[in-house]
C-alpha cells in the first residue's frame, strides 16, 4: 500500500486532478455561508489581504533575495497566489462558525498549501510521483549478476550488423545501484539505472553510455531522459545507451558540493573517477570516449561541462540542459567564502570557462576537443540559465568543440525542457554511436 502510494503520478492523472476538486469545493464550502454585509465583507478582505501577502512574500523571496536561485514561471506564482488567499479565507472561517467549520477551515489549510506545492510541481515537471516529491527512492535495485556479460560488438557501426532477435524485451527497465566513493567524506545515494530493450538481452551488445546529473534541489532519475530514450529505441530496433543517473550531490538533495574535491567531500573525483570506474565494471558498455557521453540539468549541466571540459579522454560527448555558468552558492562572495574558503585562484579554476581556455591552450586536449559533441540547450523562457547557456556555447566552440545549441521555444526550468533538448541532442549523437539518424 505504502510502495504504491510512492507511485503516484502527481504530474497528471487522477491523483493530481482529485487533489485539485477537492481543493476547489472545499474553497466553495468555505466560501459559501449566509451572505449578510459582515461575511461579504470579511471574505473578500481576506481573499484581499491573502493575495497581497502571498505577492509581497513572493516578490521577497524570489525577486528580492533570490533564495532558490531559479528563475519562477508565472504558473508558480499564480498558484502561490492562490494558496495565500484561499488560506487567509480558511482562518476567518475560524471565528463566528460552527465547530464543524472550523475543523473543515483548519484541515483546510494544510489541503491547500498541499494542493499548491503539486500544482507548483507539476509546472516545473521534473519531481514525477509522490515518491520523488518527498525525496523516497521509488526504484527497485537492479541486480547487477543478471545484467548480459561484458562483449565485443562486431566490427562497424550497429546499423551493418544488428538486427532487434524475437527475444528482445519489448520495454526498458530501470533500478537503483549502489556505487561507492572513494572518499569516506562523500555519501552518495543509490545511482538509478536505464535499461534500453537490446541492454535486456542475455547476448546484449555492448552499448555507450550516457551518465545523468540532476539539478539542485535533486535526487538521481531517469524519467524524462527515459522518455526521451524509449522513443528512440522503438524507432532503433531496441538500441540506445545505458543510462546512469548519479548522485553527484552527495547524500541530500539539498547539498551543493560545487563539482569539485572540497567542502563537501570529493564531488568532482566522485563522477569523473569513481562512477566511470565502476560502469565500466559491471555494465556492458562500449570503450572509447565517443561512447561515453555526460549530461546534466541546471546545476547538473554546470558539473557536466566542467567535468568533460577538465577529462575529456573519458568524456566523448557532453549535454548541457540549462546548466549554471560556474559554481554557485546563491551569490559570489557566499560561494568564495564557503565552497572556496575564500581561495579566488581555486574558485576560477572550477570554472567551466577557465578551463575549456585552459583546455583549448593545450595541443593534446585541444585534439580531444576536436572530437568532441557538445550540446548545450534550453527553453527560451530561462533566464538568467538561457544567459550561461548561450556564453558557454560560444566558449566551447572556440575552444574547439563541436558545439550545437538547442532552444526550447516556449518553456523555462523545466521537465519539458529537459526532454525538448534531449530528444534534439540525441538526434545528433545516434549517428555518432552507430545507431543510424
Amino acid at each position: 500500500m505504502g510502495d504504491a502510494l510512492l507511485h503516484l503520478r502527481i504530474v497528471d492523472g487522477p491523483f493530481l486532478w482529485g487533489t485539485y476538486a477537492l481543493a476547489a469545493a472545499v474553497f466553495i464550502y468555505l466560501l459559501l455561508r449566509r451572505p449578510t454585509r459582515r461575511w461579504v465583507v470579511t471574505a473578500a478582505s481576506a481573499l484581499l489581504a491573502g493575495t497581497v501577502l502571498a505577492l509581497a512574500a513572493t516578490f521577497v523571496v524570489q525577486d528580492v533575495l533570490d533564495l532558490f536561485n531559479s528563475p519562477m514561471t508565472i504558473t508558480a506564482r499564480l498558484w502561490i497566489v492562490a494558496a495565500g488567499a484561499s488560506v487567509a479565507l480558511a482562518v476567518v472561517n475560524l471565528w463566528r462558525s460552527r465547530w464543524w467549520r472550523k475543523v473543515v477551515a483548519v484541515w483546510a489549510i494544510a489541503l491547500f498549501a498541499w494542493t499548491a506545492t503539486l500544482g507548483i510541481s507539476a509546472d516545473f515537471g521534473i519531481l514525477k510521483n509522490l515518491g520523488d516529491l518527498l525525496d523516497i527512492e521509488v526504484e527497485q535495485p537492479l541486480d547487477l549478476a543478471s545484467l548480459a556479460p561484458h562483449s565485443e560488438n562486431p566490427g562497424g557501426p550497429f546499423t551493418e550488423w544488428w538486427s532487434a532477435p524475437v527475444s528482445m524485451p519489448a520495454e526498458s527497465a530501470h533500478g537503483t545501484v549502489a556505487i561507492p566513493a572513494s572518499d569516506p567524506d562523500f555519501h552518495p545515494r543509490d545511482a538509478v539505472v536505464y535499461l534500453p530493450p537490446a541492454a535486456r538481452l542475455a547476448d546484449a551488445p555492448a552499448l555507450p553510455v550516457v551518465v545523468f546529473l540532476s539539478g539542485q534541489p535533486g535526487a538521481p532519475d531517469v524519467a524524462d531522459i527515459g522518455e526521451v530514450l524509449d522513443d528512440f529505441a522503438a524507432e532503433h530496433d531496441g538500441l540506445a545507451p545505458i543510462v546512469v543517473s548519479i548522485d553527484h550531490l552527495g547524500g541530500d538533495g539539498g547539498n551543493n558540493p560545487l563539482c569539485v574535491d572540497g567542502y563537501q567531500g570529493d564531488a568532482f573525483s566522485y563522477v569523473n573517477v569513481d562512477a566511470p570506474a565502476f560502469i565500466e565494471e559491471h555494465f556492458n558498455v562500449l570503450p572509447g570516449r565517443e561512447n561515453w557521453t555526460i549530461a546534466g540539468f541546471s546545476n547538473g549541466g554546470e558539473c557536466a561541462i566542467a567535468s568533460a571540459a577538465a577529462n575529456p579522454e573519458t568524456w566523448g560527448g557532453v549535454i548541457d540542459i540549462s546548466g549554471e555558468l560556474e559554481p554557485d552558492l546563491g551569490s559570489e562572495r557566499e560561494t568564495l567564502e564557503e565552497g572556496f574558503g575564500g581561495d579566488q585562484e581555486a574558485y576560477d579554476a572550477a570554472k567551466p570557462l577557465t578551463i575549456l581556455a585552459a583546455g583549448a591552450a593545450d595541443p593534446a586536449t585541444a585534439a580531444l576537443y576536436a572530437d568532441t559533441l557538445a550540446v548545450f540547450g534550453d527553453g527560451s523562457e530561462d533566464e538568467p540559465y538561457l544567459t550561461a547557456t548561450r556564453t558557454l556555447v560560444v566558449a566551447a566552440g572556440e575552444a574547439g568543440m563541436r558545439s550545437n545549441l538547442v532552444i526550447s521555444e516556449g518553456t523555462g526550468h523545466e521537465s519539458a525542457t529537459i526532454e525538448y533538448v534531449f530528444g534534439q541532442a540525441f538526434g545528433l549523437f545516434y549517428p555518432r554511436w552507430g545507431f543510424g539518424g
